[in-house]
């Protein structure tokens, strides 16, 4: 009679473990399944990279400074791709199309991506860096572009195909013609540079 009970405990147990796992299954929390963030921002305007130095001669604090923040965003912006990604495998049969909310969402990564980019590289090309800083820049610019034009292609496939049913679509995935930029003979050299600078960022190893 014990054993019973103590199965039938164990079997409503289960049920009521595996209903509050669903029940997360749409938030942006609680995931473990690999490159699946637990906890993901939002980029917002604000929140992406913005200087209005022009012609200035920068000391290693400065340029220090602007890298971590530029770093940063990317940090989330990867997160937010993979959490996208993680959402759009899981859909199946009639959850396949592209809902307005996550075309949206999609969207609004994709340009602010865009303009931490743009206002980045405008802001190193626009400056003076310590010696030994102008090569690791372009090559880390190179690298997050890369990356970040898939969030780009995926948001305008969106748009043209006018939310139709997308079991291909990728935004985590880098296209092949960009793969150059992304390998890990390019996050090495990335990383070495970031150590020596003392520069700690989980962004290029995602």
């Amino acid at each position: 009679m014990k054993k019973s009970t103590l199965l039938t405990l164990v079997l409503v147990l289960t049920v009521i473990l595996a209903a509050c796992s669903n029940d997360k299954s749409d938030d942006d929390n609680g995931y473990n399944e690999k490159n699946a963030p637990k906890n993901v921002k939002t980029i917002t305007e604000q929140d992406i990279f913005h200087s209005d130095k022009n012609g200035e001669t920068l000391s290693e604090a400065e340029a220090n400074k602007a890298i971590q923040k530029y770093l940063d965003v990317n940090s989330d912006i990867i997160d937010n791709k993979y959490l996208i990604q993680y959402k759009l495998d899981k859909q199946t049969g009639t959850d396949t199309k592209i809902t307005d909310k996550q075309a949206k969402r999609l969207s609004d990564l994709s340009h602010n991506a865009v303009k931490n980019d743009v206002r980045f590289e405008k802001f190193v090309k626009n400056n003076h860096f310590p010696k030994g800083y102008k090569e690791n820049l372009d090559r880390i610019i190179n690298y997050f572009t890369a990356l970040n034009s898939t969030i780009k292609d995926a948001d305008e496939e969106i748009e043209q195909l006018d939310y139709q049913p997308q079991n291909k679509l990728n935004v985590a995935d880098v296209p092949t013609k960009y793969a150059g930029d992304v390998n890990g003979k390019q996050q090495d050299k990335i990383n070495k540079f970031l150590k020596d600078k003392d520069i700690k960022t989980d962004a290029v190893d995602k």
